[in-house]
């Protein structure tokens, strides 16, 4: 599973996924809602984007569905054994350090594999991803085309506000 709230997804987001999909049969991607966060974009957009960024680059072996709640207790219902996480930075790891032992305690056979992110997309996130739309600058090399597309449409509803 490859839990994220994914506002919007990322370049860097699916060259993760492309990886796990060679190194697992099956990758769940789960579209979270995060308390600490304001989305751009519904829960159901979010899943939509993705769906669409992947069938662009043709992975077949990846789903893709919404989640409210404890990523440890979704993945023992759907009996996955395996968390990833994408790394960019000495920061992420401090995070997702903390996030995998809070896990490994609610499940100690649950593991979470780490992706150190291509040197590429270690400066790409969300959040600086939606300021750099916001403020019209190119995010083509950023996200996926159709996240580009939906990016502009909410940005000039947002300007217009």
């Amino acid at each position: 599973m490859y839990v994220g709230s994914y506002d919007p997804v990322t370049n860097g987001h699916v060259n993760v996924l492309e990886r796990a999909a060679k190194l697992f049969d099956e990758v769940i991607v789960v579209v979270s809602a995060s308390t600490a966060k304001k989305y751009w974009f519904s829960v159901d957009e979010r899943v939509e984007l993705i769906e669409k960024a992947l069938d662009y680059k043709h992975i077949k072996n990846i789903k893709v569905m919404a989640h409210d709640g404890l990523t440890v207790k979704l993945a023992e219902t759907l009996g996955a054994q395996v968390l990833i996480r994408g790394i960019r930075s000495i920061k992420d790891m401090e995070y997702e350090v903390d996030i995998a032992t809070l896990n490994k305690i609610q499940n100690p056979t649950i593991e979470t594999v780490f992706l150190i992110s291509d040197e590429s997309y270690r400066s790409i996130s969300s959040t600086m991803v939606k300021e750099i739309a916001f403020y019209q600058g190119d995010i083509d090399a950023l996200v996926p085309e159709n996240v580009a597309e939906a990016l502009k449409e909410v940005v000039k509803k947002r300007r217009s506000e």
